[in-house]
């Protein structure tokens, strides 16, 4: 496994446009346009800032959705994403010799070619992030 960069911080928000008018403040402006994932169950957003982190702001599609234990207990910085060129060896790597618990296998989404959740012995939630590649 090739050192791993860091691509964003997952935010947890009740709404996505009351959040981003906060970090709007601190010099962040958006970097996508809002996405829907129903696989998922969530929509976000894409935001970054001069010298700061890249931002997700997430939220669910429904009172019930992925976010909400993390939302109740008012954790909003909730997962660390990490680019990688080959998520099905390196998302194995981690479970086998890092004892990471599997959340979510690698699959296609939206935003991303694929990804995976995994936490860390450490109660860390991390995704692993594999870009589309442009073949053309």
């Amino acid at each position: 496994m090739e050192k791993l960069k860091l691509h964003h911080i997952g935010v947890a928000v009740n709404n996505i446009d009351k959040e981003f008018e906060t970090f709007e403040i601190l010099g962040y402006s958006k970097t996508s346009e809002v996405f829907i994932d129903p696989i998922q169950k969530i929509k976000g957003l894409f935001i970054s800032a001069d010298n700061q982190p890249t931002l997700e702001l997430l939220e669910n599609l429904s009172k019930d959705g992925p976010l909400t234990s993390f939302l109740k207990k008012r954790t909003k910085f909730y997962h660390f994403a990490y680019i990688t060129n080959n998520i099905e060896q390196d998302t194995q790597m981690f479970c086998e010799k890092y004892n990471a618990f599997l959340i979510t296998p690698p699959h296609n989404v939206i935003y991303f070619d694929k990804i995976s959740f995994m936490m860390l012995p450490n109660q860390m939630i991390i995704e692993l992030v594999q870009e589309r590649v442009n073949n053309g």
